[in-house]
C-alpha cells in the first residue's frame, strides 16, 4: 500500500519529482517522509526550519550546524499533491494524511476481519466515495462477497425457510417466487460490483 507524493514546484518546472511514501505507516511519518523529499525538491521555492537543529544552528547552545551553515533555515519546495495509488483506493490529489493512515488500517480490518482483498475494497471505497466513516459503518453492515446477488438472495432465503423448519418438500417451498425475493433485496439492501463479485451491506 503506497501513495505517490509528487513536488509540485517540480511539476510546474516539467520536472517528475516526488517519492513513493508507505501508506501503511502512521501520519506523522508520512508527513516526515513528504517533508524530507520537499526539502531535497530540485526546484526549492520557499525555506523551512532545519531538521537538524530546529532553527537553533550557530547558537552556543547547540553549536555549529553543517546542515543550514547556521543560517536555522534550508530550501524547501513548498507543495506537494498525491498523483499516484499503488495497492490503494483512490483519494485524489489533496487527502489528508490522517485520513490515508486511516484507510490503510481500514484495508487491513477489512481484509484481517472480513476477507475482503484490496481490489474489492477499492470498489467498495468508491461507492462510498472514499469516505472513512460511511465505509466503516458499511464494513459493520457486510454479508459477504458472491457471485451474483441472486447467490446471496437464494442462500437467505434457504437459510430463512431452515429457520422456520419448512420442510424441503412443503409447497411453501416449491412455490417460493426467488426472483421477487433477489429484487426485494437489491431494492432493500446496498450492492457493490467487485472484481470477486458482488459486495451485499445489510441495511441499517
Amino acid at each position: 500500500m503506497q501513495i505517490y507524493a509528487a513536488c509540485l514546484a517540480s511539476y510546474n518546472s516539467g520536472i517528475l519529482y516526488g517519492k513513493w511514501i508507505d501508506a501503511s505507516a502512521d501520519a506523522d511519518e508520512m508527513r516526515d517522509q513528504i517533508a524530507t523529499m520537499l526539502r531535497d525538491s530540485p526546484c526549492p521555492n520557499v525555506t523551512v526550519t532545519c531538521p537538524d537543529c530546529e532553527g537553533e544552528g550557530g547558537t552556543e547552545e547547540f553549536g555549529r550546524c553543517d546542515t543550514c551553515k547556521n543560517a536555522g533555515t534550508v530550501p524547501s519546495a513548498e507543495e506537494y499533491a498525491i498523483h499516484d495509488y499503488d495497492d490503494f483506493p483512490d483519494m485524489g490529489e489533496y487527502p489528508s494524511l490522517d485520513d490515508v493512515a486511516a484507510m490503510a488500517e481500514l484495508i487491513e480490518t477489512a481484509e484481517n476481519d472480513h476477507g475482503i482483498n484490496a481490489d474489492d475494497l477499492k470498489a467498495i471505497s468508491a461507492n462510498w466515495h472514499g469516505k472513512i466513516d460511511d465505509i466503516s459503518n458499511a464494513l459493520d453492515n457486510f454479508a459477504g462477497i458472491y457471485d451474483t446477488l441472486r447467490d446471496y438472495a437464494d442462500e437467505l432465503a434457504d437459510e430463512r425457510m431452515n429457520q422456520e423448519e419448512i420442510p424441503a418438500n412443503s409447497i411453501a417451498r416449491t412455490y417460493f417466487d426467488y426472483e421477487s425475493h433477489a429484487r426485494d433485496i437489491e431494492i432493500e439492501y446496498t450492492v457493490v460490483d467487485c472484481p470477486s463479485g458482488v459486495a451485499v451491506f445489510y441495511p441499517h
